[in-house]
């Protein structure tokens, strides 16, 4: 890998994986691995998937690429069940390349609409790589720090009933940009109460909410989305990684309000590669994938299934300090020696997310993991804790 711009942060331990299936990497030499991490949290229904390959190839023996003046059917066919999944039925959608630009397109659409300078997010929230989201400048956003308020440290964290909450000021603000539970990929879920009462703040002065699902959607935490598990519906959803379980497509879609009143604006965003059709199959075919195989049960019993399992071992192990999870979206969070348990583990054939400057191993696994491959990782990480009598 010498001539690769290796800039993502993160350490490369194998730059040799030439083959993969489901949950499985092989290397050059046939050597077996298992990614708990799903690529970069992309391929929700395993690496390889043969439907999706098979998709892949029959649009590709069509048309790829599509142009500014003419578009594909599929395109349409895709939106549509897009919408129904995202319960706004009767909106509109956009097929783009990347989660990072599926917030920064809704962030444009809620800008070009929000009659308040303001935007609203949480501090502990990621929103890409660019853009007005990533930036978040002093002029154009208000953060709120839930982790640091006056009842943060409440069971149930922050409520929205504290003096810090009264601060936000609501009647500036135009636009939530909710990020519900990856949380700087330390997978930290807000309250029910503390977005409830957001919304409502949000909805009294005419604003907007924008979900990004970038990371949550897709069946990830046990629902389509997110913010499912929360009393609100978005009026801008932003999807990415899992709709294209490693294609390189993302989704922005709005509600039928937003879009009859969008109309009404100059609103332009051109690039190369929006709406194609080979993304939009893809998309399509993700979606059916996790219908038939009832993907979202199966990702609920398989996380309750492995947090049980972690949850065993905090309680038997001292070192663990807590697990957080919703569905197949864990962490386990250390006092200390967090990055040694990621070597132990990558030596014993097992890849998690060691996330930067935290003591947290993240898993994000494929939907379709099979429990045994669970099983065994618990097993193994009960193992490395028992070899090693300071974690004892």
């Amino acid at each position: 890998m010498q001539n690769i711009i290796w800039s993502t942060g993160h350490h490369l331990k194998f730059g040799n994986i030439t083959g993969s299936d489901n949950c499985f990497l092989y290397d050059e030499y046939g050597n077996r691995l298992v990614d708990l991490e799903s690529g970069v949290w992309c391929t929700n229904v395993g690496h390889n998937n043969r439907r999706i390959n098979q998709v892949i190839t029959n649009q590709i023996g069509r048309i790829t690429h599509t142009g500014f003046c003419y578009g594909h059917p599929a395109i349409d066919e895709t939106a549509l069940k897009v919408l129904e999944i995202c319960g706004l039925k009767g909106g509109k959608c956009e097929f783009l390349c990347s989660g990072s630009e599926a917030v920064e397109f809704g962030m444009r659409i809620a800008r070009t609409m929000s009659e308040r300078p303001l935007a609203l997010t949480f501090a502990d929230s990621y929103f890409g790589a660019y853009g007005d989201a990533a930036t978040k400048s002093k002029e154009g956003w208000f953060i709120y720090d839930r982790l640091n308020c006056g009842c943060a440290s409440s069971p149930e964290g922050c409520t929205g009933e504290c003096e810090e909450f009264q601060k936000i000021p609501f009647s500036e603000t135009g636009i939530f940009l909710f990020e519900p539970g990856s949380s700087m990929g330390l997978v930290r879920f807000p309250s029910g109460k503390l977005i409830r009462n957001i919304s409502e703040r949000i909805k009294r002065y005419g604003g907007m909410i924008l979900a990004n699902e970038v990371t949550t959607g897709m069946g990830r935490t046990g629902k389509w989305f997110g913010y499912q598990h929360y009393p609100i519906q978005p009026d801008i959803v932003a999807m990415g990684k899992g709709i294209g379980n490693g294609y390189p497509v993302s989704v922005t879609a709005i509600s039928e309000n937003v879009s009859q009143k969008l109309a009404l604006k100059r609103f332009i965003y051109a690039q190369s590669h929006q709406n194609d059709p080979l993304g939009a199959v893809v998309a399509r075919e993700v979606i059916r994938i996790i219908e038939d195989e009832n993907l979202l049960e199966a990702c609920l019993q398989k996380g309750n299934y492995l947090k049980e399992k972690l949850e065993g071992l905090k309680n038997q192990y001292p070192v663990i300090k807590e697990i957080r999870g919703r569905g197949l979206m864990l962490a386990i969070e250390f006092h200390k020696d967090a990055n040694l348990v990621y070597e132990m583990l990558l030596d014993e054939g097992y890849i998690v997310c060691k996330r930067p400057n935290a003591e947290v191993l993240r898993l994000d696994p494929a939907l379709t993991i099979e429990m045994e491959t669970l099983e065994w990782f618990a097993d193994t990480l009960k193992e490395i804790f028992t070899k090693n009598d300071c974690y004892s």
